[in-house]
């Protein structure tokens, strides 16, 4: 389960987290949910995502990876890779969670500092 947050948003969810970033750390949007499958849903705004087989939940992070890879090289930050495995400059893509700590660890994504603690 997710849901879009703004700034004034009351926290109902346990974890939080910033995306869709547009440098110098800032980020358009802002998020929550109850499981790091929530968070990769939010990033796709896609609640049937949740409920996939994993299958589709690995094909549609690696279309998600793909595309911020993309948006990467058109940003001049060449050098970012997709596998299965942390490695520096590398979106794993293994699962929901590894996912998104690489997204955090590039700075594509903003996990809120209680959820870094735990990397």
């Amino acid at each position: 389960m997710y849901r879009r947050i703004n700034p004034t948003s009351r926290q109902q969810l346990p974890m939080r987290m910033l995306f869709q970033p547009v440098g110098t750390g800032t980020f358009l949007r802002a998020c929550e949910a109850d499981s790091f499958r929530g968070l990769v849903a939010a990033m796709l705004d896609d609640a049937v995502y949740e409920g996939g087989d994993v299958e589709t939940r690995l094909l549609n992070r690696l279309r998600l990876a793909d595309e911020l890879v993309l948006v990467a090289r058109i940003e001049n930050q060449s050098g970012i890779l997709i596998g299965d495995r942390d490695a520096d400059q590398t979106i794993n893509i293994a699962s929901d969670e590894r996912f998104i700590r690489s997204l955090d660890r590039l700075g594509l994504v903003s996990l809120e500092p209680t959820l870094r603690a735990h990397d």
